[in-house]
């Protein structure tokens, strides 16, 4: 798909600039509208496992057994979030940060799991959030479910191996957009139930930390329980869904975010078995849950691949899946090249968790040339592949027409020497969100209704399985002190954000200190909901500044669905 011609030409700004601290070639193919943001998620910045009367979660369990995390590492302190948000709320404001996404703690609100209220040292904590961030007028885009399960509902029956959940998650979100739905327009039920599943239940190395391998895991089944539990987040979603549009009128927003790497035909677009392997390891990353949340069913590929294994919905089930999402979430890092197994690719022998596709791809850092897909970042399994969240977008807009994107996830932690040289001097991760920048304007340029970008993450933080050893953040924690300090990425973030709300390339170049004032404090109901909606115009803006569409049901077929050819692997930097 060819680029508009305006960004050719930015693009060719871009190959020539010298600056390594210059803004995004493409900043201004984003519309006005368009949402810039930071992301964290509670287990990872909150800290204060047991304060404020806090029931334990499946990762506090988890991470206490050993050689589970690195270094034993545990989320009891992370951040101290819990006790430093106001700071924190402060240095987003200094920055121009206007969005964030966050997410909720379920035990924090409810310790068990159920029941008919919330605890109220949980919703005062959240409240007072949420009134800091009013006070800085940044806006929330509120995750409901970001892995942090209460550990009494898997003792009780098993978590998300069983259809009891469906209520128990029903019930918590309802409860939480009575209590904190004037602070709110816009939500999320669930971040990646593809990592969190296929970690969680089919790779064993995420709590609760189940699979089929009995020398990593105690209990599992690597092919069967990632599809039953994926079935109840599925059907939980559902059910939220349900309460949040009976609750609130269509100024509110809510969707589902998912993650996934592009995959690439290894040999090219012109290989019939490359190209059908990489369409097919697509459905099984992506479509396994948007496939049923826009048109109520699984992929026919999925179905084939797991045959009995796979749970079947109800035509009931169906109907209240089909378009119970208002956007899509893309929480994108990196991509791969995939090939059909022949005698010169081997299958590769793990598909990150993804059940029934061991053996059935050859999944490679490399093309056929042996060119890397880019440079390796900190952790081992992510390659700087900026090229790959715009064909994402591309894809994912081919497949579900109609439905705004939103980058909730984008980041990386930059490889370990340059951190241990400087991990505030990071250019590494500078060059890595603006040449992602660039290719998600690239989408946006092509036609793509991508409306929002959130950089991940805010601070460094717990990154679950690898504890403490890989930083993402824009600004450095000392965890020995808790001392905060703004990266260079954090200050050139910053001025992205000046940029695009002046729509000009010329930029502060320092960030302002001390923060700036706050703005007026909306008033907002205590206790109870109130009888109608707050005015429009006191509300948090939905995700996407433009008018609201009407919300409706998409009612494309599977059979009918465009099969777009991933385009060739092109550097945008």
């Amino acid at each position: 798909m060819a680029l508009l011609p305006r960004v050719a030409s930015l693009l060719l700004v871009a190959c020539a600039t010298s600056n390594d601290d210059a803004l995004p070639a493409l900043l201004e193919t984003f519309p006005e509208s368009f949402a810039f943001g930071v992301a964290t998620a509670a287990y990872q910045i909150e800290g204060a496992t047991d304060e404020g009367g806090r029931g334990p979660s499946i990762w506090d369990t988890f991470s206490a057994m050993p050689g589970k995390t690195f270094g034993g590492d545990t989320g009891a302190v992370a951040d101290d979030f819990y006790h430093k948000f106001r700071d924190d709320v402060a240095l987003m404001a200094s920055l121009g940060v206007t969005r964030y996404r966050m997410s909720l703690a379920w035990p924090r609100l409810l310790p068990d799991g159920g029941g008919a209220a919330l605890n109220p040292a949980g919703v005062a904590f959240y409240v007072a959030v949420f009134e800091e961030l009013q006070k800085y007028g940044i806006e929330p885009l509120v995750t409901l479910y970001h892995w942090d399960l209460p550990q009494a509902l898997d003792d009780s029956y098993g978590g998300w191996l069983d259809r009891e959940i469906v209520a128990d998650f029903a019930n918590y979100a309802d409860l939480c957009f009575a209590a904190f739905g004037d602070y709110a327009t816009s939500w999320t039920t669930f971040n990646e139930a593809l990592t969190f599943i296929g970690e969680g239940y089919g790779d064993g190395v995420h709590a609760p930390g189940r699979c089929g391998d009995r020398d990593r895991c105690a209990a599992g089944d690597s092919m069967r329980e990632p599809l039953v539990a994926g079935h109840h987040v599925l059907l939980a979603h559902a059910a939220a869904v349900a309460k949040f549009r009976a609750r609130f009128d269509s100024t509110y927003e809510i969707g589902m975010v998912n993650c996934g790497w592009m995959a690439w035909p290894l040999r090219g677009r012109g290989h019939a078995g490359d190209a059908e392997a990489a369409e097919a390891f697509m459905e099984a990353q992506w479509g396994w849950f948007y496939d049923p949340v826009i048109y109520g069913d699984y992929p026919d590929s999925l179905k084939k691949r797991a045959g009995a294994d796979l749970p079947a919905f109800t035509a009931e089930e169906k109907e209240a899946l089909k378009g119970s999402v208002d956007y899509l979430g893309v929480n994108y890092y990196t991509s791969r090249y995939v090939a059909a197994p022949d005698v010169v690719h081997a299958p590769t022998a793990s598909a990150e968790g993804i059940p029934h596709l061991d053996g059935r791809f050859h999944v490679s850092t490399v093309d056929a040339a042996g060119a890397s897909i880019g440079a390796r970042a900190g952790s081992p399994w992510l390659y700087v592949a900026p090229a790959g969240l715009r064909d994402v977008l591309i894809w994912l807009d081919a497949r579900y027409p109609g439905h705004s994107l939103l980058v909730t996830e984008n980041g990386c932690a930059q490889p370990d020497a340059l951190d241990a040289a400087d991990a505030v001097d990071d250019g590494f991760r500078l060059a890595y969100l603006r040449d992602h920048l660039d290719a998600a304007a690239e989408a946006s340029a092509a036609g793509v209704d991508v409306v929002a970008y959130y950089a991940w993450s805010l601070l460094d933080n717990y990154e679950w399985a690898d504890g403490y050893s890989k930083r993402f953040g824009l600004v450095y924690v000392d965890y020995g002190t808790l001392d905060r300090t703004p990266k260079r990425s954090a200050r050139w973030f910053a001025r992205v954000l000046a940029a695009h709300a002046a729509r000009t390339a010329a930029a502060l170049v320092v960030v302002p200190d001390p923060a700036p004032a706050p703005a007026s404090r909306r008033p907002c109901a205590r206790g109870r909901r109130r009888a109608a909606p707050s005015p429009a115009s006191s509300r948090p803006r939905a995700l996407a500044t433009r008018p609201r569409k009407p919300r409706r049901r998409n009612t494309v077929e599977l059979a009918t669905l465009p099969t777009l050819s991933p385009l060739p692997y092109v550097e945008v930097f």
